[in-house]
């Protein structure tokens, strides 16, 4: 995962903007700032976009090419949208700090994510993932509480390195999960949920995926290249441990560490130094931190 960050603090403003690139060619915009005055922006977008937005705060009105009427962004707002070749005018003008984020995706994993939970998609993104010619379209809906914790998680990422990236795209994940979950009950007919439902196959390729992780946690692979490893989809991975063992895989592998590191300190045989190398944290300063955040203790002090 790639990750660009131009962030600046001061005392009455916040001017953040990230953008996360991930293996699977799902990129994710965040920003959040604030304005001393209206910004107006353009945008030419050559390719067609498919994509998930989410505006916590903020006011933004949008004339784009596609569409008859002016698009009005409001606080408390989550979209989804494709955008064909076009041009984006807007005007940005708001009292509180404007924070939104947008998840764009490839057709590829649209297509992907359609096969495994083809009811939770409308019948517009249906026909798009199936290569069909297809309107324009913006699906609004609210900004539920989840969605809103999850961009907080990833705006302030705990973690760092390969822990860093299962993380966010988790969250990511998570986030578009949350979003289908919202368009299915807003539209009456929720059905199975976003969470597709696992056959015996599947099961036995996710312990194997989880004991991949605890057998390697000291390098362990990037999601897109542990999904190949256990032949499963990357959607399907960060679903399947979600709906089966009630974690992501960054979480999955940072308790697997934890526990690990325990084991070594009961022991007293190895050094912090060297039982942060074992666990896979390069910096035991950060190791320290996270096992502190973990059981309320740091490791120099603990004693089970």
């Amino acid at each position: 995962m790639n990750l660009e960050v131009n962030a600046r603090a001061e005392a009455d403003r916040i001017d953040i903007y990230r953008v996360f690139a991930l293996s699977s060619g799902i990129r994710a915009e965040l920003m959040h700032y604030s304005l001393d005055d209206v910004v107006i922006s353009s945008l030419e977008n050559e390719m067609p976009v498919f994509g998930f937005g989410f505006c916590v705060s903020g006011f933004t009105r949008s004339r784009i090419s596609c569409f008859k009427n002016e698009i009005e962004i409001r606080g408390g707002e989550s979209a989804i949208y494709y955008l064909p070749e076009t041009k984006i005018y807007s005007q940005t003008s708001s009292k509180e700090a404007v924070w939104r984020m947008s998840i764009n995706i490839p057709n590829d994993i649209l297509r992907e994510m359609v096969e495994s939970a083809p009811g939770a998609f409308p019948s517009c993104a249906r026909r798009l993932a199936c290569g069909k010619v297809t309107d324009p379209f913006r699906i609004a809906g609210r900004i539920t509480p989840r969605m809103r914790q999850l961009m907080m998680q990833v705006l302030y990422c705990p973690l760092n390195g390969i822990a860093a990236a299962y993380f966010v795209e988790a969250k990511i994940m998570e986030l578009i999960a949350c979003k289908l979950d919202e368009l299915e009950a807003s539209s009456g007919k929720k059905t199975t949920g976003v969470l597709l439902s696992l056959k015996k196959d599947d099961v036995d390729r996710l312990h194997f995926a989880r004991d991949l992780l605890k057998s390697r946690m000291e390098n362990p692979p990037e999601l897109s290249e542990l999904a190949r490893m256990v032949g499963i989809s990357r959607t399907k991975l960060i679903n399947g441990f979600s709906y089966l063992f009630g974690t992501t895989p960054a979480a999955c592998l940072r308790d697997m560490r934890l526990k690990r590191a325990r084991q070594l300190l009961f022991q007293r045989e190895k050094s912090l130094t060297e039982i942060a190398s074992i666990v896979g944290y390069a910096s035991l300063s950060h190791f320290s931190k996270v096992f502190r955040a973990y059981y309320g203790v740091p490791p120099s002090r603990y004693t089970g």
